[in-house]
């Protein structure tokens, strides 16, 4: 059935902690993330309603979709190339699941996690 022949029967909605889970599990499948990061505890105070979840904030304000997104990445991996993997794979997630464009994918890098004895 084409988009033309659909019709609507009613309101389709889409909570806000969807997009952040989205985002989560998305960050946590890009090669080179070793696990999330801790959201500031200065922007947490600012973002109470459920719209930060481990590691990710979700920003839907002036009705843009942005988020910000705090990673430990794993060692030897290049921080630049990984980070702009997250955010083309969040944008490209949040697309194609959802239909809503993303207006800013922000990435932080908190840390580096090496194991025990690993050298650098």
């Amino acid at each position: 059935m084409s988009e033309q022949q659909m019709e609507s029967i009613g309101r389709i909605e889409v909570a806000p902690e969807v997009l952040v889970t989205i985002a989560r599990h998305t960050t946590l499948g890009v090669e080179g993330v070793g696990h999330m990061g801790q959201v500031p505890s200065d922007i947490a105070r600012l973002f109470q309603r459920g719209l930060r979840q481990d590691g990710v904030v979700l920003d839907l304000s002036e009705n843009k979709v942005r988020f910000n997104i705090y990673v430990i990445m794993a060692p030897h991996v290049n921080l630049l190339e990984t980070s702009r993997t997250i955010q083309t794979a969040v944008t490209e997630a949040i697309d194609t699941m959802v239909g809503i464009p993303v207006a800013a994918v922000n990435v932080y890098v908190e840390d580096v996690h090496y194991t025990k004895g690993e050298v650098v």
